[in-house]
């Protein structure tokens, strides 16, 4: 059965919220609604959308800003400016902003259902078509390998890294909650008692085979296409975001990625988990008994975005064989 595909109506008029919602239900979409730019981040914090209908005027921000926090949490999402106050300024710096689309209100449904037909359409042509960098890294062979933790972390991910063996074929990104200032220190922790290279990641870095970096606390890592690390200011708590750092994986690498969600609280990572399935790669939780917080891979399990869960102390051993399959 077809995927049905999820949006978000972004508007404080209820009014424009109910008569889309509505119309794009009877469509076959998942709708969603928001009223401002915070609760429109929560709910792309948890929910995977496609596709974003954004008003231009909020009660909290205004859809341009509201374009530059989306981009960070969903770069993929489609996402469409709606305004009654049209301009060319306004339509210039919706599109500065990277905006997939620009319609004026009221929005004639015609107009709007084809509109939304097309950017979906090119979104899932984008997805076909990787560029050249990502071509050019898979057939190099690299892989990389995604893992985030929080609550019960540090000691889950040094029995994983004391396991794996120092000619991985992979490259590791990690994101485990922690403050600003304790990241370097568990980054030569884990060297300390790994056969891997590890290190606190810096905006720039290249990732390699055999090398693993940890993102700064108060930081959030993306991994752009041709394996550069970005960082950026974490606005969120807790962070840093392993949604963030997973979904930036799963859309550079696609098949060749892995991802490892361990012990910790809340449900931060299930969306990043989901990104990496769905993009045809492998995904691996800690089970129950070995977690000190059984949270946020409980949520990603109870999701279906887990293929394996294992037992921290055979984690590493499934990561190899995990990596094995990539050849």
């Amino acid at each position: 059965m077809e995927k049905k595909r999820r949006i978000l109506i972004i508007d404080d008029d209820e009014v424009v919220l109910a008569s889309i919602a509505t119309v794009l239900r009877l469509e076959g979409y998942i709708a969603d609604t928001a009223k401002t730019g915070k609760e429109a981040i929560e709910k792309s914090n948890l929910n995977l959308y496609d596709l974003a209908l954004i008003d231009y005027r909020l009660p909290d921000t205004n859809g341009v800003r509201l374009l530059t926090e989306l981009r960070s949490t969903t770069p993929r999402m489609v996402k469409i400016i709606l305004t009654g106050y049209p301009s060319p300024e306004n339509r210039t710096a919706a599109f500065d902003k990277c905006a997939d689309g620009y319609l004026t209100k009221p929005v004639k449904i015609d107009a709007l259902l084809d509109t939304i037909r097309d950017r979906l359409s090119e979104q899932d042509e984008r997805a076909e078509r990787p560029s050249q960098d990502v071509l050019r890294h898979r057939m190099d062979g690299l892989a990389v390998v995604a893992i985030g933790a929080s609550a019960g972390g540090p000691a889950a991910l040094e029995r994983v890294f004391s396991g794996l063996p120092s000619k991985l074929p992979a490259a590791l990104v990690v994101s485990q909650h922690m403050p600003s200032g304790f990241t370097k220190q568990f980054g030569e922790r884990l060297a300390a008692m790994s056969h891997l290279r590890v290190r606190e990641a810096q905006h720039g870095d290249v990732v390699k085979a055999g090398t693993a970096f940890i993102t700064p606390g108060g930081h959030n890592m993306e991994l752009a296409k041709g394996g550069r690390i970005h960082l950026r200011k974490a606005e969120q708590t807790p962070s840093p975001s392993i949604d963030i750092m997973m979904k930036s994986v799963a859309d550079a690498y696609g098949p060749r990625c892995l991802g490892v969600l361990m012990t910790g609280m809340l449900t931060d990572g299930v969306l990043g988990m989901k990104a990496i399935k769905d993009a045809g790669g492998v995904t691996i939780a800690q089970d129950e008994s070995s977690s000190l917080v059984f949270g946020m891979n409980k949520a990603a399990i109870e999701a279906g975005a887990v293929d394996v869960v294992a037992h921290v102390s055979i984690m590493a051993d499934r990561i190899v064989d995990a990596l094995q399959e990539f050849r």
